[in-house]
């Protein structure tokens, strides 16, 4: 009896043994499949691997680009601008005050470098540009320009208005804004048709639908026109 008893013991430990050794070799199977598949591999309950997609490493990522906001068109400089530029942190007798137009071509021109493009550039990209310019050309080590225009921009409105005249533009200055600033309509004005002027383009806008509906007012530029014609009724 305790031979038999000692042959089931070691049937049963190498049984055990034989187990082990396979599961181990399953795990080791499924190992090396998650590697070579460079996925994830979960269970299902039923043995058969499920595939993870993979994660997108730009999602939810911060620091993503973003689209600079637009630049109002308003705030560029534009040919026939005078401005004033002031250069110091040089030397003395390179200091000063400067006045300069912007050409037909959209330049201006500084003592040292020349010409420079400014139209369509705003004040403070002008300066950077003047700044960057005289470190470039290794003229000067420190500069600090300044640019600012030396006219206020208007917007003329004439015609049927009681006080015809140039009104000095703002960023929130819109048609029937400026009409007010000229003390309104006369009795006689053309309400229904009134042409605007913007960058050589008129077009005629209805200030009856405005004054019944403000959100449909029109934002101004600098040196827009507004004619105002007398009603033929």
């Amino acid at each position: 009896m305790s031979l038999i008893r000692s042959f089931l013991a070691l049937t049963l430990f190498l049984g055990g043994a034989h187990c082990i050794f396979s599961q181990s070799i399953n795990v080791g199977t499924t190992s090396e499949a998650i590697l070579n598949t460079n996925q994830v591999v979960l269970g299902n309950g039923s043995g058969t691997p499920i595939p993870v997609p993979p994660v997108d490493p730009m999602a939810g990522q911060k620091g993503v680009a973003t689209p600079a906001p637009s630049i109002d068109t308003s705030d560029l400089l534009r040919g026939g601008d005078t401005l004033i530029i002031r250069l110091t942190g040089v030397p003395t007798q390179d200091q000063g005050i400067f006045e300069v137009k912007i050409d037909e071509s959209g330049k201006i021109s500084m003592p040292h470098i020349g010409s420079l493009m400014a139209a369509n550039t705003t004040t403070v990209e002008l300066k950077k540009l003047i700044e960057s310019t005289y470190l470039k050309e290794e003229i000067f080590t420190n500069p600090n320009v300044t640019v600012d225009l030396k006219e206020q921009r208007f917007v003329d409105v004439t015609g049927e208005v009681r006080m015809p005249q140039r009104v000095p533009y703002t960023k929130d200055l819109t048609a029937l804004g400026a009409v007010a600033a000229c003390g309104g309509f006369t009795d006689f004005a053309n309400r229904r048709r009134v042409r605007l002027t913007q960058g050589g383009v008129t077009q005629e806008f209805n200030a009856k639908e405005i004054q019944a509906d403000q959100g449909r007012d029109i934002r101004l530029k600098p040196n827009d026109k507004i004619q105002v014609d007398r009603s033929i009724f």
